[in-house]
């Protein structure tokens, strides 16, 4: 009996994991597993929020187009030829990502040497344009002016929480030339001011969707997450879910609080500009663009909200990138979980007696939750709930079907009748 119930048992955690192996890969459990996760971060957030001790260089650095040196360009705002000379002067230091908050717009039609500004972006691995963005009102209803990029911009395809809080748009103001959007991905720019400080909303609403801003943009391409992978929620518990464990806390409006005190290298763009006519960098301003960062240019920081999205956007970059990421365990780790939760369904199957199996199967269901909420907070490592939760729950079904049965009652001796003598 006991070889047959064993037999049955695997029989039907096979079936169930082949099940439920293929169904997690659809995605169609994903959504357990966001709850679950939701739930983990929800008790750690005041860990998530707080920035690891880094002793290393900023991996950010900010380059300001200064407004008061407006004369030593050839115009102001700077025209194609000053920007293609700037776009070059960084080429030897390969950013990772380079973001414009600026956005490249001469009018129409486009001056000259705009497909040369579009020739020096080519270099560069990633490049992020801004699109400078109308905030609107709460009695706003029509749909936003977006002219002929509606098609084009991205949109967020998993969102959890209520759509209507985050905040909405009446219109795109100025966008890149058409020539140069090719060059890279454009993302929507907008900050707002309230009693806490500066905070850039990391998606905006269009009607019935959420279209990412360009600091989304930019953690999309750090973390090499397409948008398909890359999971917003709104409300109470906010946070964007990228790839490589990155974690960004956001408020529940879906906008990141930026940090004033944050520091961040500030590299004159004129410095940068001068060519071989002067080696104006100091020898800090090259460690600061170093190779593989994050550049960032912008008008220098001034009163107007326009100016300050440069400086913004390097602020709350370089303060999220010092913050802890999750751990999730890998495929091989998750075997192992697995292979455990199919052992404990065989030890209800084959050592609990079939009253006390759904029990038992409720108890380690539990202790197992208990388990990877202890691990987060210790490590913040964390496993998907839904496949050893499933394998448990299965013995559980299985050991109040052919569970050990209850023992026999023996008769004791002394209880039996005593034989009539004939």
């Amino acid at each position: 009996m006991l070889f047959v119930r064993l037999l049955l048992l695997i029989a039907c955690l096979g079936s169930a994991g082949w099940y439920l192996d293929r169904e997690q890969r659809a995605g169609r459990f994903q959504h357990v597993d966001d709850l679950f996760l939701d739930l983990l971060v929800a008790n750690a957030r005041e860990r998530l929020t707080t920035p690891e001790a880094n002793e290393k260089e900023s991996p950010v650095a900010f380059i300001a187009l200064r407004e008061e040196q407006r004369s030593e360009y050839a115009a102001w705002p700077p025209p194609p030829l000053d920007w293609q000379t700037l776009f070059k002067a960084l080429q030897p230091y390969e950013p990772s990502v380079l973001v414009i908050t600026t956005p490249l717009n001469w009018g129409s039609p486009s001056p000259e040497f705009v497909p040369a500004v579009a020739d020096s972006l080519l270099p560069f691995t990633s490049v992020v344009h801004g699109i400078e963005t109308q905030l609107a009102t709460a009695e706003l209803t029509s749909p936003p002016f977006m002219g002929d990029l509606g098609e084009v911009l991205p949109r967020f395809q998993r969102v959890d929480g209520p759509l209507e809080s985050a905040a909405a748009f009446s219109a795109l103001i100025t966008a890149p030339d058409t020539a140069l959007r090719a060059s890279g991905e454009m993302g929507l720019l907008a900050a707002q001011s309230s009693p806490k400080g500066w905070s850039l909303p990391y998606a905006l609403r269009a009607e019935d969707s959420l279209i990412p801003t360009a600091l989304a943009q930019t953690y999309a391409r750090i973390t090499n997450s397409p948008y398909a992978l890359h999971r917003l929620r709104l409300g109470p518990g906010g946070g964007a879910y990228l790839t490589e464990g990155t974690f960004i806390p956001l408020q529940n409006d879906g906008s990141l609080l930026v940090l004033a005190d944050t520091a961040v290298p500030v590299i004159n763009a004129l410095d940068l500009m001068t060519g071989t006519l002067a080696e104006a960098l100091s020898p800090a301003d090259k460690a600061a663009l170093g190779k593989g960062k994050i550049l960032i240019i912008g008008t220098d920081p001034a009163a107007s909200t326009a100016a300050r999205f440069g400086h913004l956007h390097a602020q709350a970059i370089a303060h999220t990138l010092r913050l802890p990421k999750l751990q999730k365990l890998n495929q091989l780790q998750q075997w192992i979980a697995w292979g455990i939760a199919a052992l404990a369904a065989a030890w209800i199957v084959l050592r609990v007696r079939r009253g006390r199996a759904f029990w038992a199967g409720i108890a380690l269901i539990f202790a197992a939750l208990v388990l990877s909420f202890l691990a987060f907070q210790a490590s913040l490592l964390w496993c998907p709930p839904t496949m050893p939760a499933a394998l448990i729950a299965v013995g559980a079904f299985v050991g109040m079907m052919i569970g050990k049965g209850a023992p026999k009652e023996v008769m004791n001796p002394k209880d039996e009748e005593p034989a009539i003598n004939a």
